[in-house]
């Protein structure tokens, strides 16, 4: 009976943790957190000619609910999603998955309409680039599926869209406009005129 007693009690302290992490999400109609109306903009620089000071990694997850998505430098954070290089001379993003000891944990679909035309994304995952750099090109939006959120114990993702706006020499960087969703796993944006 002392046994039982304990377990509930445990059970009841930890009740409110679990709907608190779960609350934390949004719900399955993406509401809890409205959506950004107006892309945000962001640099990013080669991995391998850019300065190493520069960011050159974008962290797609740290967009979940009232946070935003930000840049990064790889040599000072594992905190992110896509990577700005260039391969073969070409330039690409580069998912997660790429680079020798990470998990293929974020994905990146090129999408056959402009930005402002995405008002959803697909949530399939084997649609989804994890390993394989894709080239970058203008007047395309890419579709972008966040690694599972670090700061929760179950699978939650942030999915954005990106727009190349510019890519610019001396240093090598890209300039692209963003919107998310900062609802776990919600699919969904506003147009980003």
């Amino acid at each position: 009976m002392t046994n039982r007693i304990r377990f509930r009690g445990r059970l009841a302290a930890l009740a409110p943790l679990a709907l608190a992490a779960l609350a934390a999400c949004g719900d399955s109609t993406g509401s809890d957190f409205p959506l950004p109306e107006d892309p945000g903009v962001t640099v990013l620089y080669d991995l391998e000619t850019g300065p190493i000071d520069r960011n050159s990694a974008w962290n797609a997850a740290s967009g979940r609910g009232s946070g935003f998505p930000r840049s990064v430098r790889v040599d000072a954070s594992n905190q992110w999603d896509i990577v700005y290089g260039t391969v073969d001379s070409t330039p690409v993003w580069l998912p997660r998955g790429f680079f020798e000891g990470l998990p293929p944990s974020s994905g990146i679909l090129q999408m056959e309409v402009p930005f402002e035309q995405v008002t959803t994304v697909p949530s399939a995952v084997e649609v989804y680039e994890f390993t394989e750099p894709v080239p970058l090109e203008f007047g395309v939006a890419y579709a972008i599926r966040s690694r599972q959120d670090p700061t929760l114990s179950f699978p939650c993702h942030i999915y954005a869209k990106i727009s190349v706006d510019s890519i610019q020499a001396d240093p090598n960087r890209v300039e692209f406009r963003y919107l998310w969703n900062p609802n776990c796993d919600q699919t969904t944006f506003n147009t980003g005129n």
